[in-house]
């Protein structure tokens, strides 16, 4: 009887050998292209939340200086503020003034006039604003961040035809404004934004408490008279 041969081949180590090496070489460069991939997408994203973060933050200070109105406060004191107060010289650059169409979608028990002031601290860009315009206590302070890695924040107000990097007013011209306002930020990433805001011309609506009201005290309105004085 023949015997048939069942020894058949396999491979040799040097043949596994170098298909090992070859498969270690293209599994690192798929993680090389894998790794390069990620942080390409995690430096997108980063760059995406911070420029809508920008975009976010310009569109707010915009919102509250177009809504700004002619409305002074009184603090805790009781002393009354300046419509709008500014300065670009001191440490810490702000703009404080007080803004309308405050939404409530909660109906909360306030005014829909807000007052905030903008406040540039180490590298960022601070909003606070009040629950009441005019705070009877302490601590109703509320603040949020609204721009990181900010190098510098100016606030520039017109008068006459001269830029004026301040608006300190003092008590006998609570009541001033300035024609326009301009605010410079920069940033690390961005460089220099700029806004310019035209203000309306109108007058502070204030007065004393100890002053008497204008008109005859003893004109009332009678039935069927409209807002005119007209029957």
């Amino acid at each position: 009887m023949k015997v048939m041969n069942t020894k058949q081949s396999a491979f040799t180590l040097t043949e596994i050998l170098v298909a090992l090496f070859v498969f270690s070489i293209v599994v690192a460069g798929a993680l090389q292209v894998f790794t390069f991939v990620q942080q390409a997408s995690d430096s997108n994203d980063k760059q995406i939340q911070r420029l809508r973060e920008v975009q976010m933050a310009i569109r707010q200070l915009e919102e509250d200086v177009r809504y700004l109105v002619p409305r002074t406060r009184r603090n805790e004191y009781g002393d009354v503020s300046p419509l709008i107060v500014g300065e670009s010289n001191s440490v810490n650059s702000y703009l404080e003034f007080t803004r309308a169409g405050w939404r409530n979608p909660a109906k909360l028990t306030r005014s829909e006039l807000q007052h905030l002031k903008y406040e540039f601290v180490d590298d960022e860009l601070l909003r606070h604003h009040w629950i009441y315009v005019d705070p009877a206590q302490e601590g109703q302070e509320l603040t949020r961040t609204m721009l990181t890695g900010v190098t510098d924040f100016k606030v520039e107000f017109l008068e006459q035809d001269n830029w004026k990097e301040d608006w300190i007013i003092d008590r006998g011209t609570k009541g001033a404004m300035p024609r326009a306002i301009r605010i410079t930020i920069v940033l690390e990433d961005y460089g220099e934004l700029y806004r310019l805001f035209p203000l309306a011309s109108f007058e502070a609506n204030e007065r004393d408490d100890d002053t008497e009201p204008q008109g005859d005290p003893e004109r009332r309105p009678k039935d069927g008279d409209d807002i005119g004085g007209r029957r």
